[in-house]
């Protein structure tokens, strides 16, 4: 799936079959109207597309009462490729596209995708104050060359409601998950990566990956569930509580991640929960003993439901690299490990982006390749991240995707895939030689680079 942020970027000849909304969450009412769009571009030999936006519309329209996403914009062209996008168009929303005319902004997106079918639901609107109605879309398909295409809602058997992101976010609102996963179509789920917390799960036996999550999220109820972590491509039992630990009076908002059975170092991966049942509300314990006996008891609950949930999970391998910032007297420095050498490559650019930015609902729009050779390892692997950086500073690109295709000690081809965005944290210059050295041993490659800022 090709994905642009800007219709002036379109080149393909291809007509397109084309549908339009915000598509939070895609649940199982946007999966039924993209399915058959798909399905006609198939059968007429044109292009599957979307248009969707970012922000919602309502933060331009009407910001205090914008909903919580669903799903990142990141997410969310993942399950539209899932569903067989040809080409999905993010485009950015504010106060210039929300008072275009309905005419001005369909005509420029049949201009840019040649568009000969637009698929809508029957309360659609778009354009200055929702002009752009179904009756009004259907005139200027005569206009302009393209027909309109109504769908009806789809909602659960028996059930009068329809499949609604707004539903969905109620009850989430409630703790009801497994209702939840119902309207989606699969498990709610968060995303984000693993921070360093208070250790104090450790410290009871039952260690937590804290998940760092950003605050316009919908976020289940304060509780208890049983989950499933994902680490790259492996999936894990776990246990998560959301809320603020009331037995240690922290009151700070937090979504912390119990995985049985499991013991491996995770800090700096990109982890998912999804959200299968809840188990309990979140509640104070004045005795530890009695907090830790009821962990027990949540753990064993979550391993029987989940059980029933999935029987043949693949046996743990953890995340194929790592970062953590480590403390240092004047610059940045990250520790990075990686199962292989190209992972540690690509969890050094990660983490080094992430000292710039917030990457979290980053999509990649923009790809380059990187050609590299070098006299060693250490110095192959500071060109290469001081090559991302000459793209950043030059092409005001953040990198997001790494692709290493080949790596030897003194040589490296990498696509990377990443999109315009500005550096709003710390402004790296370069990376350094200090004290650089890659070292192997058993469990994979690690180093401590650092970066001049």
């Amino acid at each position: 799936m090709d994905v642009i942020d800007d219709l002036a970027k379109a080149t393909w000849r291809q007509e397109t079959i084309l549908t339009i909304g915000a598509f939070d969450g895609v649940h199982r009412g946007h999966q039924a109207l993209i399915k058959t769009v798909v399905e006609r571009a198939r059968a007429t030999d044109r292009l599957a597309a979307v248009i969707t936006f970012h922000p919602h519309p309502a933060m331009a329209l009407a910001p205090q009462r914008a909903p919580r996403y669903l799903t990142t914009p990141g997410e969310k062209m993942a399950l539209l490729e899932g569903l067989g996008v040809d080409l999905a168009v993010l485009l950015p929303f504010d106060r210039q596209v929300a008072a275009m005319s309905a005419r001005d902004f369909i005509a420029m997106v049949s201009r840019h995708l040649r568009m000969r079918e637009l698929w809508v639901g029957p309360d659609f609107g778009l354009g200055r104050n929702r002009e752009g109605n179904v009756e009004r879309l259907r005139e200027l398909g005569q206009e302009l060359g393209y027909d309109l295409c109504v769908v009806e809602p789809v909602g659960r058997a028996g059930d009068n409601q329809a499949f609604s992101s707004s539903r969905i976010r109620e009850l989430l609102a409630q703790g009801r998950v497994d209702e939840a996963a119902l309207q989606l179509g699969r498990y709610p789920s968060l995303s984000g990566e693993v921070v360093v917390g208070a250790r104090r799960g450790h410290k009871l036996g039952f260690p937590t990956a804290n998940l760092e999550v950003r605050p316009e999220r919908a976020v289940p109820a304060d509780g208890v569930y049983a989950v499933f972590a994902l680490l790259g491509s492996e999936r894990y039992l776990a246990v998560a509580n959301v809320g603020v630990r009331p037995s240690f009076d922290n009151g700070h908002r937090t979504v912390e991640t119990h995985i049985l059975d499991f013991d491996q170092d995770i800090y700096g991966c990109d982890l998912v929960v999804e959200f299968v049942a809840r188990l309990r509300d979140e509640r104070r314990f004045e005795q530890i003993d009695d907090l830790v006996a009821q962990i027990k008891e949540d753990s064993e609950t979550a391993r029987k439901i989940l059980g029933r949930q999935s029987s043949s999970l693949s046996p743990a391998a953890g995340c194929p690299w790592r970062y953590l910032e480590v403390e240092h007297t004047a610059d940045r420095a990250l520790r990075v490990w990686g199962r292989e050498l190209p992972d540690l490559f690509a969890g050094a650019a990660r983490g080094m982006t992430s000292l710039m930015a917030d990457l979290d609902g980053l999509v990649a729009t923009e790809s380059r390749e990187v050609r590299l050779e070098a006299w060693d390892r250490e110095s192959l692997l500071v060109d290469w991240l001081n090559e991302l950086l000459f793209l950043t500073e030059t092409e005001r690109l953040l990198f997001v995707d790494y692709r290493i295709e080949s790596l030897t000690d003194t040589a490296l081809v990498a696509q990377v895939r990443g999109a315009h965005a500005p550096v709003t944290n710390a402004v790296v210059k370069a990376a350094t030689y200090h004290d650089l050295r890659l070292a192997h041993d058993g469990t994979g490659w690690s180093t401590v680079i650092t970066f001049d800022v």
